[in-house]
């Protein structure tokens, strides 16, 4: 098995293969060459091309599920998983050497689209999601925590989509939000400018950082490549490093674009980013939001279009900042620190609008066990890792 950790460790964080230099590597399959180009129609629907691969099981698809200590949660994953109506993929499971019933639970499976990696030791949250992609054999490739769920159509819809145009870099479909402390699910935000099919990438980044759209890692499918191409997800962003992977692809050319939930993404107080500092996770978003604008000036030719999603992204990852810091408040941070904080990253926080502000005040000043209740059902940070 290769070394996950090296999968951790990005060649060149601020560079992204494109398509096209990822096909010139790639010997795998006989269409490697068939990679998507930017629309020139700006604004417009690309034409669907009719073009299928020769190979009948194209896209093989990897669903991957990195797991410690939630066995109890994994049982229900795996079934959902394996639940599709699509027949090309397998189920890539990496045990992070739990403790618990987990190598049992995953021992009652009888299905050969399973594959189970067991870690002999720890390696850590992000490696262990770098050691799905390590191994994975499929084309493409989702990752799905333990404690999300996918629906039966996930691959079957976005695949609809590769198969129509071969080669996007990846399929946006989007997510239900569960809180689990107070078991409700908030339905997922569906774009009201952009319809199922194939688009240029930036029009569905742009839904995003506008929080048009609701979309978490476990509703994205990535190709396998370029992704790695890249290094994978990286370790230096703990709480971003989903969003990281996947966000920037967009920037590339075309992508698939499902307008409906095909996951349903968990937030719980026992997940790992949940745990994370408050400084931590501003300094995260401040990374992200870099790595989109600096992606933005390397890929994108309309400098007024770049400047917007350069802007875009800095006010994206700032609202998710205010939320990080009123997080902070209602579990018990002090005010003294909050100030801090606030000073500190004053810079990241400029140029959010006035009613993430006003909702900030809000959420900060009013008492205790209101803020935390306003807090789970308010939960709509989609670049958390579970």
């Amino acid at each position: 098995m290769a070394n996950a950790r090296n999968w951790g460790v990005p060649r060149n964080f601020d560079t992204i293969e494109s398509p096209a230099d990822c096909a010139a590597r790639t010997t795998r399959t006989s269409f490697s060459n068939q990679w998507p180009f930017r629309s020139k129609a700006s604004g417009d629907a690309v034409t669907l091309s009719n073009s299928v691969p020769d190979n009948p099981v194209y896209p093989l698809v990897t669903i991957a599920i990195p797991t410690f200590n939630r066995a109890a949660l994994l049982k229900g994953c795996v079934t959902a998983a394996l639940a599709q109506t699509y027949p090309h993929f397998e189920v890539v499971v990496s045990n992070n050497a739990s403790p618990d019933d987990t190598r049992k639970v995953l021992g009652e499976f009888n299905d050969a689209r399973l594959r189970v990696i067991n870690q002999e030791t720890n390696i850590g949250l992000l490696p262990n999601w770098n050691a799905c992609l390590a191994n994975a054999r499929g084309d493409y490739i989702v990752f799905v925590a333990d404690d999300d769920r996918i629906t039966p159509r996930l691959l079957e819809q976005s695949a609809r989509l590769i198969k129509q145009q071969p080669g996007l870099s990846s399929v946006i479909t989007l997510s239900d939000l569960r809180a689990a402390s107070l078991g409700r699910t908030k339905p997922a935000r569906a774009s009201k400018l952009h319809h199922t099919g194939i688009w240029d990438g930036t029009k569905i980044l742009m839904d995003f950082l506008t929080d048009q759209i609701t979309v978490t890692v476990c509703s994205v499918m990535m190709r396998t490549e370029l992704l790695r191409s890249r290094g994978g997800l990286s370790i230096d962003l703990p709480h971003t490093a989903d969003v990281a992977a996947w966000a920037p692809l967009l920037l590339l050319g075309n992508s698939g674009f499902v307008n409906e939930a095909c996951g349903t993404f968990t937030y719980h107080n026992s997940s790992e980013t949940a745990r994370l500092g408050v400084e931590q996770i501003l300094v995260d978003g401040r990374k992200a939001a870099d790595l989109i604008a600096r992606t933005a000036a390397t890929h994108i030719a309309d400098p007024q279009l770049r400047k917007t999603i350069q802007i875009q992204a800095k006010r994206c990852f700032a609202r998710r900042g205010l939320i990080a810091l009123s997080d902070f408040r209602a579990s018990g941070g002090g005010i003294a620190d909050l100030l801090i904080a606030l000073w500190r990253f004053r810079r990241d926080l400029y140029g959010v609008n006035l009613r993430a502000i006003l909702r900030f005040i809000v959420t900060v000043g009013c008492p205790q066990l209101l803020a935390v209740q306003l807090r789970e059902l308010r939960r709509s940070t989609p670049e958390r890792l579970a």
